[in-house]
């Protein structure tokens, strides 16, 4: 009787598991439907009343009208500054996390500290954006091609070095002493053996890095002023337009600005939850 009820119960529980997941998935699968739906519907489809799910004429318009009027421009230049931020973050953050973790130095811990605190930039940039603003603008260095790139780095940095930095101390110090002794050069050591074996550390802080760059907007739009370095999330913003939104563009823009975001977590996201868990070392 007791190996029954329990079977029960288990089955009870596996159930309600079940339809929690079912529900998690459908109210955040619903509102991509809904975009994806919109981008494919004729003007007069958009605005009838009740709206359609299904049932209506696929068009390509409003893909064709994002196309024509630089919004692949505006993709290409976020897939660069992304890019470039990912290959900067990871470098300099794998740099720093290993300093932290292999060497000592007077002062490492409250500097590494003062890391950790810097780690809400990747999440409230907007709350350095005037003096960020103001300091650039002063030098020189707003509405160029690679002001982005410098803010993107500088704001998920410091995530990416405690992630990094957490990957480091996973690899055993042995073996970089054995690979010493071998006659492994250390320029050799630092910038190929501890990377391949780190490889779930780097690609969850490149991860990170692609998230806060690829979605950020304030600093996009205080920072940048020229139509050519438009990035993605601007390209979508002006699509809201100045009598009212037009759905129809703005759900197809953004569609389209959601697949790199598909391609990124389908290569990397296996190796995100792994990554994290290395990044979360103890001192």
């Amino acid at each position: 009787m007791i190996s029954k009820a329990n079977t029960k119960h288990r089955a009870v529980r596996l159930l309600f598991e079940i339809l929690i997941l079912v529900a998690v998935a459908v109210i955040n699968l619903l509102p991509i439907y809904w975009g994806v739906v919109t981008s494919l519907k004729s003007p007069q489809d958009i605005s009838s009343y009740p709206p359609k799910l299904a049932g209506f004429d696929v068009v390509w318009t409003h893909y064709r009208q994002i196309m024509n009027s630089g919004f692949l421009q505006s993709l290409l230049n976020s897939v660069f500054y992304s890019g470039s931020s990912i290959i900067a973050g990871v470098i300099l953050g794998y740099l720093a996390g290993y300093g932290f973790q292999r060497t000592r130095f007077p002062f490492r811990k409250i500097l590494f500290y003062i890391v950790l605190a810097g780690i809400p930039l990747s999440v409230g940039s907007s709350a350095l954006l005037i003096p960020n603003y103001l300091y650039l603008m002063k030098i020189g260095l707003t509405n160029r091609w690679f002001t982005l790139i410098i803010l993107y780095t500088a704001y998920n940095l410091p995530m990416a070095i405690w992630i990094l930095r957490g990957g480091v101390a996973g690899v055993p110090i042995e073996i970089e002493e054995a690979a010493a002794i071998d006659g492994c050069s250390r320029f050799y050591i630092v910038s190929s053996l501890v990377p391949k074996m780190m490889t779930p550390s780097i690609a969850s802080s490149a991860l990170f890095i692609f998230i806060g760059a690829w979605n950020e907007f304030i600093a996009a739009a205080v920072m940048i002023d020229k139509p050519a370095l438009r990035s993605v999330q601007l390209s979508i913003y002006y699509y809201q337009g100045f009598y009212g939104r037009e759905w129809g563009p703005l759900t197809a823009a953004a569609v389209v600005a959601i697949i790199p975001i598909l391609l990124v977590f389908s290569i990397l996201g296996r190796l995100m939850v792994s990554g994290m868990t290395a990044g979360a070392v103890k001192e």
